[in-house]
């Protein structure tokens, strides 16, 4: 691969269209471990990777504002190491940076890692974003060592089977699937479960406007995935603003109701006993779905305690990850 600045990445190069199925392998053999536990299915993930490859995608992904970038490090005819970049308006986020068992420790991934640099550089983007396990600290340790600094730090709450409503219902407590939100009314909530490290870097609006995605996105997300992404914003009775939101999602890959960080103030949290039992009842109404994911930030003690409380059991731990240019 050439840069603008004339030099080369020696042995890195884009992915090949022909290449899908063998990233694909490459990443079931280095994240076997979450594959497994996000019951990914990894034969969508390839028809996946088959279609951003097309004509039809690519435009799509213009249009909207976004474009995906696979590349590679092969050793004689082998993937050895591998990274995805998303790429948008403000920023580049890294994905799937990996590599083979047999080929780690000889500086490929970090190699990729700096090739996401050159890329935002080339296009104009001043920050590289990523997540990482915190558990993994081999990863957290070269991320650390390239620049990166962590400014959220998440947990995962898992629930096998969802949960019925009924024993929790009350009549002062609406739920309303909502298309837009109006920054005032969200705005107030964010100090209380967004560190503000992580609202600095991202910029509060855009928080606000990444939580409920536009319509283009998301029929993009739709097309490509088979993902539904639905914003929920709860009321008690008497309000007229809405004490908090939750987004949730779902797509052909993951067999789960995946729902965001509960956004609210911490006053409130005695609200998410009923809120998330309601929401998880009207998205598996929708395909049938029985197991879900929530997440929240570790500073949020009671809000954690109130995930618990409903049956979820915490799986892991990760970090949110920011290197400025």
């Amino acid at each position: 691969m050439m840069f603008t600045d004339g030099s080369t990445a020696r042995g890195i190069r884009e992915l090949m269209p022909h290449e899908s199925d063998e990233f694909v392998g490459l990443m079931e053999i280095a994240f076997r471990n979450s594959i497994e536990e996000d019951r990914l299915d990894t034969d969508e993930l390839r028809k996946i990777l088959e279609k951003i490859h097309t004509r039809v995608y690519k435009i799509i992904a213009r249009i909207i504002g976004m474009r995906m970038e696979f590349y590679v490090a092969k050793v004689e005819d082998t993937i050895a190491s591998g990274i995805q970049l998303n790429i948008d308006k403000n920023e580049v986020y890294v994905g799937n940076l990996m590599t083979h068992p047999e080929f780690r420790r000889q500086g490929l991934a970090r190699e990729l890692l700096r090739l996401s640099f050159k890329r935002a550089l080339e296009l104009g983007r001043t920050r590289v974003r990523l997540d990482a396990r915190a558990d993994n600290v081999n990863a957290v340790g070269l991320y650390t060592s390239e620049g990166f600094e962590t400014t959220y730090h998440i947990c995962r709450f898992d629930l096998d089977s969802v949960i019925d409503s009924d024993a929790s219902s009350s009549k002062d407590l609406s739920i309303r699937e909502v298309g837009k939100i109006a920054f005032g009314d969200i705005e107030p909530m964010l100090d209380d479960c967004i560190p503000a490290s992580h609202l600095d870097v991202l910029g509060r609006e855009k928080y606000v406007k990444d939580f409920i995605p536009s319509k283009a996105i998301r029929f993009f997300a739709k097309r490509l995935a088979g993902q539904s992404i639905n914003t929920y914003a709860f009321y008690v009775m008497g309000d007229e603003k809405p004490r908090g939101f939750i987004q949730a999602s779902q797509s052909r890959i993951e067999d789960r109701i995946r729902l965001s960080s509960p956004i609210l103030k911490e006053e409130d949290n005695e609200l998410l006993i009923e809120v998330i039992p309601k929401i998880l009842e009207i998205e598996s109404g929708y395909s049938g779905l029985t197991t879900a994911t929530v997440n929240s930030s570790v500073h949020r003690v009671d809000t954690i305690s109130r995930i618990e409380s409903l049956g979820f059991r915490k799986v892991r731990e990760s970090v949110s990850m920011t290197k400025r240019l």
